[in-house]
């Protein structure tokens, strides 16, 4: 247990170092998009949505035959 525990503080001492240079950004030069609106959120918004009225739709239409039949 001792020597495992000693191998983990040992690598953690070893990469932690690395690990800002690894996350680093580079520096300076513009922004990654120019000019602002290059976020394309209406598709995967839209696809998103869609998906959500289907399976609400059906699951609305489920629970409305399943009352039906009870009655």
């Amino acid at each position: 247990m001792y020597r495992m525990l000693r191998f983990a503080l040992l690598f953690i001492a070893m990469v932690s170092p690395m690990a800002a240079v690894l996350m680093a950004q580079p520096v300076g030069g513009p922004p990654p998009c120019w000019p602002p609106p290059c976020i394309p959120i209406d598709g995967g918004l839209t696809a998103l949505i869609v998906a959500g009225l289907v399976y609400g739709g059906g699951k609305a239409a489920r629970m409305r035959n399943v009352r039906g039949k009870s009655r």
